[in-house]
């Protein structure tokens, strides 16, 4: 009996904490933010990242992976009216607020080693249980504590990642890709995907992308639009889930009925927060929207880790 009560009243204070966030951030103390360059290294190659952290915090923090989405890089999404990427923007709030973060490049993205050409999700989730790793020596962190945020396509990476190690406490996705082949037809085309289906065993896919210019992608990646599926992995996870979804994606689409998706096959405490905006919350042309997913996550992971 005790078992069955216990999901249910978190949700509860989950629900009354976020219609509270506000007033909560109004009256938290504020920590002096600082940040240093990382480095971990999978299968010979190097992964860069930033860890930031609260300064004047007492004993060991949770600590929050930001995982970024496809073709970005840890730094990349400015915000409108800031000089702060999305995620610079987050690990800057959550730090303020007592959480450290870890944002880094998957191999073949930004500073890191590789090229993008090889990148699959199988390679993407290796470099984020290794980014967990990493984590678990790292000074003044709290590794039982361990949350993970994945936008787009690591959104994908962090459902993955989240039934895969049980080290990962709770989850939030950002417009997550749920069902690969239907997202990436779109933003690839359907042609692409054709010819990658016949094409030879690491051969090179050139596809034009939905918002303009071209890239370069082996056969691999595309046959694991058909292997990998973050619903079904998702099942495996049963700690808290947060899932935001923008009406107007038009990425990652039918919304809210594919984000929903996580949260009909998640067995565990969940919200889905659903926002009138786009794939990425509007950030290019205003800060209101992107502030609201960030500071709502900030009280996710402050009540559930």
């Amino acid at each position: 009996m005790k078992k069955q009560s216990l999901p249910r009243a978190l949700l509860i204070m989950l629900m009354i904490s976020l219609s509270m966030s506000c007033f909560a951030t109004s009256i938290d103390s504020y920590h002096i933010v600082t940040e240093s360059e990382v480095h971990f290294s999978i299968e010979g190659e190097r992964i860069n990242g930033i860890l930031t952290r609260p300064e004047s915090s007492e004993g060991p923090v949770p600590i929050i992976v930001l995982l970024h989405g496809f073709l970005g890089h840890m730094n990349d999404l400015l915000v409108y009216g800031s000089e702060e990427s999305l995620y610079e923007m987050t690990a800057r709030l959550f730090a303020e607020k007592g959480l450290a973060s870890l944002r880094f490049d998957f191999r073949g993205s930004g500073t890191s080693d590789g090229e993008w050409k090889d990148t699959t999700f199988t390679k993407q989730i290796y470099d984020a249980i290794s980014s967990i790793d990493f984590l678990s020596s790292a000074e003044d962190i709290d590794s039982r504590r361990i949350g993970v945020i994945g936008l787009s396509q690591g959104g994908l990476v962090a459902a993955c990642l989240a039934a895969r190690d049980s080290r990962v406490k709770s989850v939030a996705l950002w417009s997550a890709v749920a069902i690969p082949v239907h997202t990436y037809s779109a933003l690839l085309g359907k042609d692409s995907v054709d010819r990658a289906i016949e094409a030879d065993s690491l051969e090179e896919i050139t596809a034009e992308i939905s918002w303009g210019g071209k890239t370069v992608l082996r056969k691999e990646f595309f046959d694991e639009l058909f292997l990998i599926d973050p619903i079904a992995e998702i099942v495996s996870y049963d700690g808290p889930l947060l899932v935001v979804s923008g009406s107007k994606d038009n990425l990652v689409f039918p919304q809210p009925e594919v984000s929903r998706l996580f949260i009909t096959y998640h067995k565990g405490v969940n919200r889905l927060l659903e926002q009138d905006s786009g794939h990425i919350f509007d950030l290019f042309e205003r800060q209101d929207k992107v502030r609201e997913i960030i500071e709502a996550t900030l009280e996710w992971f402050k009540i559930t880790l």
